[in-house]
C-alpha cells in the first residue's frame, strides 16, 4: 500500500491460479480505498462488460449468477471461486461505504476474443479474425490510459506476472532449436512503462521460473536464495523492495528470464517482491461446480481456445475437472524438490 504514496500505478503478477496470491487481492481491496486509491483493474475480465460489473459491484445485494455470467464471458475455462469473489470483496467494500461517497471500482482490461473463428487449421488471417481487437497487452494498456492515467487516478493492476513487466523485456525463444529471436517490448506494463516510467511500480508474487531448458520446466528463483532466507522466519508473508536493495543485486544465468541479458539480476525484473509461503505449501484455487451447466455448455464448449478440446469434452462435468487439474498446483509445481 506504501508504493501509492510515490507511484500513481502498481502491477502486480502472478502465475495463475495460486489460492493465496487471489486471497491477498482480497484482503487489499478493504485498504486500497481508505489509502485513496479507489480502482483494481484485472486481466480477468472483458471491458466491454464494465456496465455490468460496475452495476453488480454497486447494487444493493451481490448477485452470484451476475458474477459467473461475466466469468464466463471472459474465459469458459476460469470458473475459480476465488476470482469471482473479487467482485464480492468489492462489493462488500461499497456497501460498507456513505451514499455520498465514490464507488471503488473493478476495471476489466481484456477483451473478448471471437472465438467462432478458430479452426482446426488456422492461418495468420484466422488468427486476426480471432484476435479482433489485436494484440492483448496493447489493448489492455489503452485502457489503463483511459481509465486511469487520463484521469489522473490511481490503480492496481492485477495480472499474470508476463503481463505486468513494466522495465523488463521478457525474452522471445525457440526453446526446440536454442534460438534466441529478440526482447519483447510490448507488453502491457512495458507500454504503460514507456509513457510514464515514474508513476508505475511492479510487484512480483513468488512463484517459479522457467528454466533455460523449457518453458514448462520450474526452478527456484535466484536459485532458491530468497527460500532458504525465508526458511529462517516463522511468519513467512512478507513483501520488500528489489530495486536499489541488496536483493536487486542477486544474479541467475539459469533462468530462461536471463536469455538474452549479459547479466540477469532480480532488479532487472522487478521493483517489488511479495512472499508469502513456500511452493510444497501452495493450494490451487477452488472450482466453481455450478460454472458450467447443462445451460451454458454449449456456449462454454464454443469459446474453449483449443480445437481439439472441443471435441473431447463432452459433458460439463468433464470441463469441470479440467479446471480442476489445471489448478492442481501439486501437479504443476512436481519437478521442484
Amino acid at each position: 500500500m506504501g508504493k501509492f504514496m510515490d507511484y500513481d500505478l502498481v502491477f502486480i503478477g502472478e502465475y495463475h491460479r495460486i489460492k493465496h496470491d487471489v486471497e491477498l487481492i482480497h484482503h487489499l481491496i478493504p485498504r486500497l480505498y481508505p489509502a485513496g486509491v479507489r480502482n483494481l483493474a484485472i486481466e480477468f475480465g472483458c471491458h466491454e462488460d464494465q456496465d455490468q460489473v460496475d452495476k453488480l459491484i454497486t447494487s444493493d445485494t451481490y448477485d452470484e449468477e451476475s458474477a459467473r455470467r461475466l466469468m464466463l464471458h471472459f474465459a469458459s475455462f476460469w470458473g475459480y471461486v476465488e476470482y469471482m469473489d473479487i467482485y464480492r470483496k468489492a462489493w462488500e467494500l461499497n456497501h460498507s461505504l456513505p451514499q455520498d461517497k465514490p464507488k471503488f471500482r473493478i476495471v476489466h482490461l481484456n477483451y473478448r476474443p471471437d472465438w467462432s473463428a478458430l479452426t482446426e487449421e488456422m492461418t495468420p488471417e484466422l488468427w486476426k479474425k480471432v484476435w479482433h481487437k489485436g494484440d492483448t497487452d496493447e489493448f489492455m494498456a489503452k485502457i489503463i490510459f483511459d481509465e486511469f492515467v487520463s484521469k489522473n487516478e490511481k490503480a492496481l493492476i492485477y495480472s499474470g506476472s508476463h503481463h505486468a513487466f513494466t522495465r523488463y523485456h521478457q525474452p522471445v525463444y525457440d526453446f526446440e532449436k536454442k534460438n534466441f529471436l529478440r526482447l519483447q517490448t510490448s507488453r502491457m506494463g512495458n507500454i504503460v512503462y514507456q509513457k510514464i516510467p515514474d508513476k508505475v511500480f511492479n510487484i512480483f508474487l513468488h512463484s517459479p521460473w522457467s528454466t533455460k531448458e523449457s518453458f514448462n520446466k520450474h526452478t527456484y528463483p535466484l536459485g532458491g536464495i530468497i527460500d532458504l532466507v525465508m526458511d529462517e522466519f516463522e511468519d513467512k508473508r512478507v513483501g520488500f523492495d528489489v530495486k536499489g536493495s541488496p536483493f536487486g543485486k542477486l544474479e541467475d544465468d539459469d533462468t530462461y528470464y536471463s536469455i538474452g541479458y549479459d547479466k540477469f539480476c532480480l532488479e532487472t525484473f522487478c521493483d517489488g517482491y511479495i512472499f508469502q509461503k513456500h511452493f510444497k505449501d501452495y493450494e490451487g484455487c477452488t472450482v466453481d461446480e455450478k460454472f458450467i451447466t447443462a445451460e451454458n455448455f454449449k456456449e462454454a464448449i464454443a469459446t474453449l481456445p483449443n480445437f481439439q478440446a472441443r471435441k473431447l469434452i463432452t459433458k460439463p462435468e468433464i470441463l469441470i475437472q479440467a479446471m480442476k487439474e489445471d489448478a492442481d498446483i501439486k501437479r504443476r509445481f512436481r519437478d521442484l524438490k
